[in-house]
């Protein structure tokens, strides 16, 4: 209800016989949207990969300024939402085998035999000459040139973005299947280890030459930013430096911490963790360790996999939705013996709040409980008058509540009042209450949504 309803559930509101009432049935849209990411993925991506990412968020989430668009008139009663902020992280892609790339370009291997790629070129998609998916994919964030291995790992084809076509002939992967690969963000450098656990590097379209055979376990393979230095990481901490205009070895550093289990590199910092949860970052030009908080000033990257799937933390809260049919309603209850107030709340469950300063306390019993009603939202026992919800904003004769509670987020509905006004005393703001006294007032939060970093 928080958008202007479509006609399917304006016929369906229209058609219910008997509005449901009390714990109302509800409608969650949570997971809907993730089912449909294949079916978006197969009308091809955006250009850019934020632009991508916000299209998304509009999809699964809810923007602060619809909860200020009211219903059609006489849709009031028919149901009521409940919002709560959480962090985004949408899903950029499924069926993820591999993924090269950040927030500037990013390439991602998918099981259904394709190659996505968000990327400043047209070419947004590509697919291997055997017809079978990629098992590797090396990319350079803002690079014209991508490379890819076959499922099987043991032949490598290299692709031009500008012209969204493959490159004539193959490089020949002398020791398959390749373990990890890399491309510079120029796309003129290609590095990777095969099975031997030998490091190659070359020119993107080859020919590749044997820089040295590794001694301990591979983590990582990348490029630093100015990409004339192939950076390998091993599980021990050792980090060996290539020189590409030369392709030599240059010095190594060694971490300290070690064994680690896995490596990445954002800008010139890297980040490494143990089997125990313990992160160390590694500054390669003060070739020391750095403190976390230095560390993010680099060049992060806010993409990662997560059970087989890329997502983007985008730094940003938004708003989920779910939707409850039937009207808000509260039962409340008085004991004056105990001086308590028993609210059986709109998510089924039963608070209790002192009668002296309004405020939640845990479980009680009393034995004269009597029923109390409200009057514009107001319940009176006594001298006393308490509120459980506020008014938030008017638009003519339709009127926005809201009642928050702790864990679950923000519940919202509205009513039709008898007296037309324009009100909206706490523009993109939502009432939070400590104290259900109604004299006490509501501490007001932000309705903050932010830029996507």
């Amino acid at each position: 209800m928080i958008q202007r309803y479509s006609k399917g559930l304006l016929l369906a509101l229209l058609l219910l016989a008997i509005p449901v009432q009390g714990q109302a049935a509800h409608r969650e849209r949570v997971g809907e949207f993730y089912i449909d990411v294949p079916a978006q993925l197969r009308k091809g991506t955006t250009r850019s990969l934020k632009s991508y990412v916000s299209k998304l968020l509009s999809k699964e989430y809810v923007s602060a300024a619809k909860l200020y668009d009211p219903p059609f008139e006489g849709l009031e009663d028919k149901l009521y939402i409940s919002v709560k902020r959480e962090k985004a992280v949408p899903i950029i892609a499924g069926g993820v085998s591999s993924f090269s790339g950040n927030e500037e370009g990013l390439a991602a291997a998918l099981y259904d035999g394709t190659i996505r790629i968000w990327s400043e070129y047209s070419c947004s998609k590509v697919r291997l000459p055997d017809g079978g998916g990629a098992e590797k994919v090396g990319y350079g964030a803002g690079s014209s040139m991508l490379a890819a291995t076959d499922k099987n790992g043991r032949r490598l084809y290299v692709y031009d973005l500008k012209q969204c076509s493959r490159v004539p002939g193959d490089i020949p992967l002398e020791h398959g299947p390749v373990k990890f690969m890399a491309v510079s963000r120029t796309g003129d450098w290609l590095g990777l280890i095969d099975s031997f656990n030998t490091l190659l590097c070359g020119p993107v379209t080859g020919p590749l030459d044997e820089i040295s055979v590794l001694e301990g376990t591979p983590l990582y393979l990348g490029y630093t930013p100015g990409q004339g230095v192939l950076v390998t990481i091993e599980a021990s901490g050792n980090i060996i430096k290539t020189g590409m205009k030369n392709k030599e070895r240059l010095d190594s550093d060694e971490v300290p911490g070690g064994p680690f289990v896995s490596a990445k590199m954002s800008g010139y910092v890297v980040h490494m963790i143990r089997d125990d949860g313990h992160e160390v970052y590694w500054d390669l030009r003060k070739r020391a360790v750095v403190e976390k908080s230095d560390a993010l000033k680099q060049q992060p990257s806010w993409i990662y996999e997560q059970a087989g799937s890329l997502v983007y933390s985008t730094g940003v809260d938004r708003w989920k939705i779910t939707e409850h049919f039937g009207l808000p309603l509260f039962i409340v209850s008085h004991s004056a013996k105990e001086k308590l107030l028993r609210v059986r709340d709109l998510d089924g469950k039963t608070r209790y709040y002192s009668t002296l300063d309004g405020k939640e306390i845990s479980e009680a019993s009393a034995a004269d409980w009597k029923m109390v009603s409200a009057k514009n939202g107001v319940y009176k026992v006594g001298k006393a008058r308490f509120r459980l919800y506020d008014p938030v904003y008017q638009k003519g004769i339709q009127r926005l509540y809201c009642r928050h509670i702790e864990g679950l987020g923000f519940y919202l509905w509205w009513e039709q009042v008898g007296r037309f006004g324009n009100h909206n005393p706490h523009p993109m703001e939502l009432p939070v209450r400590e104290s259900i006294l109604a004299d006490k007032p509501a501490l007001w939060v932000p309705l903050i949504e932010g830029e996507i970093r």
